[in-house]
């Protein structure tokens, strides 16, 4: 899909978040969670960890109830006092996808840096990034968002990158790079929605661009 304005572009984003924004981190999010979790309550780190699990928690409740203010406040806190913890890039995490629904696209761009530079799972990071990409192109810089996106990465996240690369070169206007990446993850064999991103591909042969 072609975006000829910047407000199509951060409608689009919205719209990718509330889709895919769960589904993408919660396998690896929840998982990892549950292994730090239990790690950190093992030996001296309890104490920090039992208020790191309760500031992480207070946010996804905020979160839920759409308490902005209250998300960043943890966020910052999280910072502060938990920046040692798994829940630190999972607070700003959340706090990032509430500023996107906000439209306050350079919080959400400051809280995923965040994450993708301080992050102790590579997995957390690299979901990150790929939000990171998606709001910097929504942000109208197509080419600084395809620079978040990593050239080498595991194949379980094939799907996910390629598809984001995809996608920012549509907004760059290079329609034969984006169909292949589109290709790749495609290939890849792990999209949730193939036929969504088989159609994206589609697309491409009959609207114009560099090739």
């Amino acid at each position: 899909m072609q975006y000829e304005t910047e407000e199509q572009q951060v409608e689009a984003l919205k719209e990718w978040w509330a889709e895919n924004g769960r589904a993408v981190i919660i396998g690896i999010v929840l998982g990892a969670l549950l292994v730090g979790a239990w790690m950190w309550w093992k030996g001296s780190q309890e104490k920090k960890a039992v208020a790191a699990s309760d500031n992480f928690s207070q946010t996804m409740e905020a979160l839920q109830s759409g308490d902005s203010s209250k998300i960043a406040e943890l966020a910052s806190a999280a910072k502060d006092d938990h920046a040692g913890t798994l829940y630190s890039a999972y607070t700003s995490l959340a706090a990032a996808r509430a500023a996107v629904e906000a439209g306050d696209l350079d919080e959400a761009a400051k809280q995923l840096q965040w994450a993708v530079d301080n992050a102790e799972l590579d997995e957390v990071s690299m979901v990150a990034r790929v939000r990171l990409a998606r709001v910097k192109a929504a942000q109208g810089d197509a080419a600084a968002g395809l620079a978040v996106l990593p050239s080498s990465y595991a194949d379980v996240f094939t799907h996910l990158i390629e598809e984001a690369r995809g996608d920012l070169h549509v907004v760059a206007g290079d329609n034969a790079a984006a169909r292949t990446a589109y290709q790749a993850a495609i290939d890849s064999g792990r999209a949730p929605d193939p036929g969504a991103l088989q159609m994206k591909f589609n697309e491409l042969a009959t609207v114009g661009g560099k090739s």
